[in-house]
């Protein structure tokens, strides 16, 4: 699912006409062109013909992404989202990720950041949670959780925009915690949005996202003070599992 086309243009790499135009994936065929396509800092693919390939090997150093088919290659053979969102790892534009009624959800990337820090200026809104770092330190976090936690577990916390208006209203999704299996359900939604069902709404679809992505189960950690969270995790089916520290508590559906 991809609301927004990034890519239009797909392109067999010339190392003698190198472009730099935005929206073209460029196909690499020729391992001995990887360097140039590489040092040239164009986002591409390194594509091999399997009937070609008779050691089975698909390996290329300094190529990020390998597409494998018969023949010469030919984009029709790959899906569109597939390329879709290659070309977003390359250029790292954000994935989209799952949709509700009213809201988007994707990945975040920096641009996103003005409008958490406008959500999280309200106090009520760091009561029961963190705050945001330092503008710099929180880009690099931003830069380095796209590497660490999107590339390689396919899920995290994500930024919830309103389809009507394009607003970004909050972040919810399915982080990672050190020493637990199970992946943490989080949400926050601006003050300005809330009472109106969005973080019901958003945590139902992230759940239904989980289950289609065969997570078994998914955890929360809430205070028992923080009432409304408590409120939506028991609406949501969670329940009550163990203390997480003196202040914590485990849910689990």
């Amino acid at each position: 699912m991809n609301s927004k086309r990034y890519l239009r243009k797909i392109q067999r790499f010339d190392p003698d006409v190198i472009t730099e135009d935005e929206g073209v994936l460029c196909v690499v065929t020729d391992p001995s062109d990887i360097a140039s396509a590489s040092d040239a800092g164009i986002p591409f693919v390194y594509y091999v013909d399997s009937s070609n390939n008779r050691e089975g090997n698909t390996y290329c150093e300094g190529a990020k992404y390998v597409l494998e088919g018969e023949g010469e290659f030919d984009p029709e053979e790959f899906d569109e989202d597939y390329l879709e969102g290659i070309y977003r790892r390359l250029m790292h534009y954000p994935w989209d990720i799952l949709e509700t009624a009213r809201c988007l959800l994707r990945e975040t990337w920096i641009p996103d950041l003005d409008s958490f820090y406008e959500i999280y200026s309200d106090p009520s809104i760091t009561m029961y949670m963190e705050d945001l770092m330092e503008r710099s330190e929180e880009e690099k976090y931003t830069e380095n959780y796209r590497d660490l936690i999107y590339e390689i577990y396919g899920h995290g916390i994500w930024t919830v925009v309103l389809k009507e208006t394009g607003e970004i209203i909050g972040r919810a999704g399915l982080d990672e915690r050190a020493g637990y299996d199970r992946p943490e359900l989080g949400f926050v939604i601006g003050t300005k949005w809330q009472h109106k069902g969005f973080a019901e709404e958003v945590c139902k679809g992230i759940l239904k996202w989980a289950s289609e992505n065969d997570m078994d189960e998914v955890m929360s950690i809430t205070e028992p003070e923080n009432i409304a969270s408590v409120n939506l995790l028991k609406k949501l089916g969670f329940t009550r599992s163990e203390k997480f520290d003196d202040k914590r508590d485990i849910w689990i559906k």
